[in-house]
């Protein structure tokens, strides 16, 4: 059949030959399927708009979903990391206790020692205070009997230490060491040589005083002397030809002069020439 004869209407099925293979396949003619293409369409067209708004809503919903999945995932996180920081924390906090407990023991050892050396300290004192009282009776009878040099200084410091052996704010360490530190300024005495300005009777003099060997008494111009004599207890006057090494002596001990050799009298029959007059 010629092909012309499919475009004129006949609805009747026709039939072609398949040259190569010999089967005979269906042909439909175009009218009528583009006719049924278009009656079909509006409905396409709706169920194309509904399914792609189905597939909006779906996208929406997969999008609120893993943004929560990562809100989720995100606090879990969190909270991992706040429990591996606490765990820390506590493992921190139990090191620090055990350390705390091992000082706690070594103060209440240490409270126990000090416990201990405070009630030895109290029965020390006991013996300690009693002690310190003889030394301080002795050092003033010791310089009531010595040479009389620098008198009130040597005595208001016996007074001073009398006073402090009865007060309760000094601790009994603090009284043993001004006791000892004022015997230890007697010792020094005997050690040096000193010069001072003194009175006696309201007279001036200068006062000159080798260790605790001699202490000698010089008027202030310079023309006369006198010796303490222990055994006297008193002055002897010196003969004037003393004098000139005594006012070097006097120089030497204010650090006016250079030391150098000089005689000096001492309180001994053979070198003491007395006169007749004192220094009274």
């Amino acid at each position: 059949m010629h092909p012309s004869s499919l475009m004129r209407g006949s609805f009747s099925p026709q039939y072609t030959t398949d040259f190569q293979t010999d089967r005979i396949l269906p042909v439909m003619k175009f009218p009528l399927l583009l006719a049924a293409l278009m009656a079909a369409a509006p409905a396409f067209a709706d169920e194309l708009g509904d399914s792609q708004n189905a597939v909006q809503r779906t996208d929406r919903a997969g999008q609120k979903a893993q943004s929560k999945v990562e809100m989720l995932d995100d606090k879990a996180q969190a909270i991992q990391a706040k429990y591996r920081q606490l765990k820390a924390e506590k493992e921190q906090l139990a090191l620090y206790n055990r350390q705390m407990e091992s000082i706690v023991a070594s103060q209440n050892e240490e409270l126990a020692s000090m416990d201990r050396q405070i009630a030895e300290i109290e029965k020390t004192e006991r013996g300690v205070l009693p002690l310190m009282s003889r030394m301080v009776d002795s050092l003033e009878q010791f310089v009531d009997l010595d040479t009389p040099f620098l008198p009130q200084e040597r005595q208001a410091r016996v007074a001073l230490l009398k006073d402090l052996l009865t007060r309760a704010d000094v601790t009994v360490s603090e009284k043993f060491r001004r006791v000892l530190e004022a015997y230890q300024v007697e010792v020094d005495y005997g050690r040096n040589i000193e010069a001072y300005r003194g009175q006696e009777n309201n007279v001036s003099y200068d006062f000159l005083r080798v260790g605790r060997l001699a202490l000698y008494r010089i008027s202030n111009d310079g023309e006369q002397a006198w010796l303490w004599h222990k055994g006297k207890n008193d002055w002897v006057a010196l003969d004037s030809g003393y004098m000139r090494d005594l006012r070097q002596a006097l120089k030497v001990a204010q650090q006016t002069a250079a030391p150098e050799l000089m005689i000096l009298p001492m309180a001994t029959p053979a070198s003491l020439k007395e006169t007749s007059g004192d220094a009274s």
